[in-house]
């Protein structure tokens, strides 16, 4: 008996050392908790319009076309109007997932949507944290950028008018990268050649970013401020990540005069609409051309990336406001 008990106790301290060791590299760590959101990430939430069908039948799409890079995951999807002659306004857009997870399938049913009004939509992967850090995704934003260059003559781009979109962590990698083409000083902070010629650069379409990080883990629920710090960390590379990058990585503080017209759109529930408001508002300061798509809470509760949810009447509304955008403001 007393064997039984001593075993039994062995077991239970056991499971209980390896519960403490794991809470410590919870703590400790930014990894086991960047995993939980990649696995959080893994199917996407988007739904389509009602008439999806009829739009994926207007679209071609080439999927998983290697772009050259120096890192992993350099894979992007092209969608293309079916049918029609081009060259076609091109839309470069960075998928989100909180650094950590997302994919640019999850872009699927929105980019046929954009292609089928007469777009190219390409949809990019980048190397996500913490296997890379950043500014990679930024750098491989560029290296996509280079690849349609290059390939323009083979899918119609018209590469005189292009865009870059981004949602969620993506749209603050988008932003960005924005900031880098129409900001020299800043280009030079960072390290990067301007590749971009400015006037191409027509707009840039944001969804659901974090771009003052400074606020990126205050939230009033506690584990979604967890979550989101220690996704900073594993992107950042460091702990206490807000000294190194605070400023860097802060959009509204690099925004100029020559930043492209910016269509700027989040939801009112657990996403990023104060973030939202802000840097249309110091755009708007600057003389930058800004459309933006809010609801009230009183309105309607609109949850983050609510834009891929397109059979609501917030993402319906919001991905007409984009076309139009689109069309009056980019000449698309």
């Amino acid at each position: 008996m007393k064997k039984v008990i001593g075993r039994k106790r062995f077991i239970c301290g056991g499971i209980a050392l390896v519960l403490v060791a794991a809470m410590a590299f919870a703590v400790l760590s930014p990894i086991p908790a960047a995993m939980a959101i990649r696995f959080a990430f893994r199917e996407g939430n988007a739904v389509p319009p009602e008439n999806y069908e009829d739009i994926a039948s207007r679209v071609e799409a080439f999927k998983n076309l290697r772009y050259p890079s120096a890192y992993k995951d350099n894979l992007a999807d092209i969608y293309v109007p079916k049918g029609k002659e081009g060259p076609f306004p091109v839309v470069l857009w960075i998928h989100g997932g909180a650094f950590v997870g997302g994919d640019k399938r999850d872009v699927e049913i929105y980019a046929t949507a954009l292609a089928a009004e007469g777009i190219a939509v390409v949809c990019m992967n980048y190397r996500r944290a913490p296997e890379a850090k950043y500014p990679v995704p930024v750098i491989q934003t560029e290296e996509a950028y280079c690849w349609l260059a290059d390939i323009a003559d083979t899918y119609a781009f018209d590469m005189a008018r292009f865009a870059l979109a981004g949602d969620s962590a993506g749209a603050h990698i988008a932003a960005q990268f924005a900031a880098i083409q129409s900001n020299a000083v800043y280009a030079r902070e960072m390290g990067f050649e301007q590749a971009v010629p400015l006037e191409t650069l027509r707009a840039v379409l944001l969804f659901c970013g974090p771009f003052d990080v400074a606020k990126i883990g205050k939230f009033s629920h506690p584990l979604f401020s967890f979550f989101m710090k220690r996704a900073a960390w594993a992107y950042m590379g460091v702990s206490e990540w807000e000294e190194p990058h605070l400023s860097q990585m802060t959009i509204a503080n690099h925004i100029t005069k020559d930043f492209p017209s910016a269509f700027i759109t989040d939801g009112n529930r657990m996403s990023f609409e104060e973030h939202g408001r802000e840097l249309a508002e110091a755009l708007e300061a600057k003389g930058v051309a800004v459309e933006t798509y809010f609801v009230s809470l009183e309105t309607d509760e609109i949850a983050h990336e609510y834009q891929f949810i397109m059979n609501t009447e917030a993402g319906k509304e919001s991905f007409q406001k984009v076309v139009w955008f689109l069309k009056r403001q980019a000449d698309f």
